[in-house]
């Protein structure tokens, strides 16, 4: 039982590291445009200097959390990073007046990295 555990958490891992990869490979190419505009979604928490900066950092925590999801280091401060990310997308989703559906997506996530704060990185272990 231990090792279905171990596998489901690692499946958990590779795939969504595979999805933030992505994510922040399209927001990297999207350049300063799309750095303004998610920088620009920290208004919704006060912040509202250098938007550019804030949303290349957001884009680096999806890229470099991706990585350090599938390859299993860091994953504890890969998803704080994550974490605020979601945090923000999701209280953007919700003052903008988004739908439960496109609020469902970040707010999941969320409950997602909070797991992975708690859980940690785990290995899989071979006999």
């Amino acid at each position: 039982m231990k090792d279905n555990k171990q596998i489901a958490f690692l499946v958990l891992r590779i795939g969504l590291g595979i999805l933030f990869v992505i994510f922040g490979i399209q927001k990297l190419q999207g350049g300063t445009a799309t750095w303004e505009f998610l920088g620009g979604t920290l208004k919704t928490i006060g912040i509202s200097k250098w938007p550019a900066f804030w949303g290349l950092l957001a884009t680096l925590s999806e890229l470099v959390g991706g990585i350090a999801l599938i390859t299993g280091f860091f994953i504890r401060p890969a998803a704080v990073a994550l974490l605020g990310t979601m945090i923000v997308a999701t209280l953007f989703k919700i003052t903008s007046g988004a739908s439960f559906a496109e609020v469902s997506y970040p707010l999941a996530m969320v409950i997602v990295f909070i797991s992975f704060i708690i859980g940690g990185g785990r290995r899989v272990q071979t006999a």
